[in-house]
């Protein structure tokens, strides 16, 4: 199966100023204004990502490069492993133990398995809260903010437009079609 790369936006003073790879989007910001620093968003999940733009084109694609490897080490592949604290009761780590590759290969099992098993209301309220923290992102303090956030936690079509109308268009029409999508998976189309 092959994979799409993933489409972004970068937005500077709630204008969207350009949209595509994240190469295409770096390249035309640079070249439009190589003082310009907007944010930028992958726009499935509306998560903002850290760019450095100190430097040129090639500078700032560079950095987001990952580091390669620069010889094999003895010992397990690093691959991306965070260690953190997991408190469970005793039975909980009883049962653990006795599955097949230990309480970690278990846990990660557990974990994809609730990942790829996420109810409508959860991919509602996950879509919800990350077009609510996109639009705190780029609106702030925006006339309207706190009634299109309350718009959209109502799946209200009619307040939100209202309360987004003196956004500026691109902006406007992203919010809009984030909120439509939303709102579609209320009717349970999506």
């Amino acid at each position: 199966m092959e994979t799409t790369p993933s489409d972004y936006i970068a937005i500077d003073q709630q204008q969207l100023i350009a949209r595509g790879t994240l190469e295409a989007v770096i390249r035309r910001v640079k070249s439009m204004d190589a003082s310009l620093e907007p944010l930028i968003f992958e726009t499935d999940s509306c998560k903002r990502l850290d760019i450095d733009w100190h430097g040129d084109i090639e500078t700032v694609l560079a950095r987001l490069a990952p580091p390669t490897a620069k010889g094999s080490k003895r010992g397990r592949p690093k691959l991306g492993v965070v260690s953190k604290e997991v408190t469970l009761l005793p039975r909980h780590w009883e049962w653990l133990s006795k599955q097949p590759g230990g309480a970690s290969v278990t846990l990660r099992k557990l974990v994809e398995q609730a990942r790829k098993n996420v109810s409508p209301e959860e991919r509602i309220t996950i879509s919800q809260q990350q077009l609510d923290r996109f639009m705190l992102l780029v609106a702030g303090d925006t006339l309207g903010l706190e009634e299109a956030s309350r718009s959209l936690y109502r799946n209200s079509r009619i307040s939100f437009e209202k309360a987004i109308y003196s956004w500026p268009d691109d902006f406007k029409q992203f919010v809009l079609n984030k909120f439509n999508e939303i709102a579609e998976m209320h009717s349970g189309n999506l």
